[in-house]
């Protein structure tokens, strides 16, 4: 799913959330409302007139004839022996959520009441009663207003939020090339995404909002463990008007959506979704462009690659073609502002067929001078840094080298990748203990190597023999 990129941390600038304790228990009247009816959803807005920190709980259940203590009483016993009550209790004066799946035809009931992470009940609940729609027909009030045609996958449009891109826009006194904002009248917790307009599936909002959900809790994760933080994910959702960056998109159409999202990290059924909007390939600079053209690699083992550097995307990113003498694209992100260009561990080609009939990945790797191997399976490492260097020539060097527990790379290979197992493509591997020189390529006989290549001539093939896997490489390398 083509997505888009997370923004920093911004802590949410709430009220206190001081839990309400068992001696100091506070008065607060609940007021639940239902609407957009359907044969399988419907609309749950839950209020009330005490602080966020009052934590409730909100439960569904279709007896509708026993009384609702009893109701409450069983409910909390079960949840206790679940476990964790902090987990399930909610925090917010005002909350809309879609309840889904729903069984058409069906007698509902909806109950909220004060209950604190110790399991006590306090406070003057609320309940209120629906009928599902039968199905196939609309909204169950008869209004027309949020018909079924109108539910995503137990997703509905949140009328309180505009979402728009805005293009370039300063966030917290830093500029951004990309911003998307909301503009919103209720208080309900979101987060935004930007996805590409051709793959956007609205009946697809639900899996898309745990996909985020799920980036934003591996990022807090990793985040907390670097900085020693213990942000949580209600720290990383908005609420009232947001405003998000996007810096590395490609050109191309785009739709931003909001998609509604719980403290509790769960899809509250809301969402809203932008017009659709074009991001322009920018002119290539000049330092860009002296990038483009036929190079050869000479490593200081004194093997040699002949290789074409593509244009990707002007002053963002290249293809490099030739490594190892092989026919993959290389894909690395150019920097305007150090003008150089970053190849990280990647995947080059899917599902390719070797000459012995199996099928596999050809992955972009890097090798360490300890002799180890490194690819995606370890992370996002940018394995070799092509740059300028004080004299004027273009070189790869050792990337990382002044970081302190980070690899220190002196090549970049393709390896196959196949079953779980990797295995190595050839010995034709330049490398850059100090620096691999990249010097311009000769011409033949007026024809540059990027002719020679496209025209399928030369060293390198477009239509070649399949590949051969060679030796397999100790998986304790990777």
């Amino acid at each position: 799913m083509a997505m888009v990129a997370m923004a920093a941390i911004a802590v949410s600038a709430c009220e206190p959330t001081d839990e309400p304790t068992g001696e100091q228990l506070p008065t607060v009247s609940f007021a639940v409302d239902v609407d957009n009816i359907t044969a399988t959803s419907a609309k749950i807005k839950v209020t009330h007139d005490g602080k966020t920190a009052d934590s409730w709980y909100g439960m569904l259940t279709t007896d509708t004839a026993t009384r609702e203590d009893v109701l409450i009483e069983e409910e909390v016993a079960r949840l206790k022996q679940m476990g964790d009550l902090g987990e399930q209790v909610t925090f917010s004066k005002s909350t809309t959520k879609i309840i889904s799946p729903l069984t058409p035809e069906t007698d509902y009931k909806y109950i909220v009441f004060g209950l604190t992470e110790d399991g006590v009940v306090y406070g003057e609940r609320a309940s209120v009663e629906f009928t599902t729609a039968a199905s196939g027909s609309g909204s169950g009030d008869g209004s027309g207003d949020g018909g079924e045609d109108e539910v995503y996958d137990g997703m509905l449009p949140n009328p309180a939020w505009k979402i728009a891109y805005t293009g370039p826009g300063t966030i917290d006194q830093t500029a951004y090339k990309h911003t998307v904002t909301v503009n919103s009248t209720d208080n309900n917790p979101y987060t935004i995404a930007v996805v590409y307009a051709r793959e956007y599936d609205p009946s697809k909002l639900r899996t898309l909002g745990e996909a985020l959900v799920g980036s934003m809790l591996d990022y807090l994760q990793s985040y907390n463990n670097t900085y020693g933080t213990s942000f949580v994910l209600n720290d990383m959702l908005y609420r009232g008007n947001g405003v998000e960056q996007f810096d590395d998109l490609d050109p191309g159409y785009y739709i931003a959506v909001a998609v509604g999202i719980t403290a509790k990290g769960e899809v509250s059924g809301l969402y809203a979704v932008s017009p659709t909007f074009e991001i322009e390939e920018e002119a290539p600079t000049s330092l860009y462009s002296a990038w483009i053209g036929d190079w050869v690699i000479k490593g200081d083992n004194n093997i040699s690659n002949e290789v074409v550097i593509g244009r990707k995307v002007a002053n963002k990113s290249v293809n490099l073609i030739g490594l190892m003498g092989l026919p993959f694209a290389v894909v690395g992100d150019y920097s305007t502002e150090r003008n150089d260009i970053i190849f990280s561990a990647q995947v080059v080609a899917q599902n390719y067929s070797f000459s012995d009939g199996t099928v596999g990945d050809v992955v972009l790797v890097g090798l360490d001078k300890d002799g180890s191997f490194y690819g995606l399976d370890n992370g996002n490492y940018g394995i070799a840094i092509a740059g300028v260097l004080e004299n004027g020539y273009r070189a790869i060097v050792r990337y990382g080298v002044n970081l302190p527990q980070y690899p220190k790379f002196v090549a970049m290979m393709l390896t196959a990748l196949v079953d779980g197992k990797y295995y190595d493509l050839g010995e034709n591997i330049p490398s850059f203990n100090g620096i691999a020189e990249l010097a311009p390529a000769e011409s033949d006989a007026g024809t540059t190597f990027a002719m020679r290549f496209s025209m399928g001539r030369g060293r390198i093939e477009r239509t070649q023999r399949p590949l051969s896997l060679g030796r397999e490489l100790m998986p304790s390398c990777f």
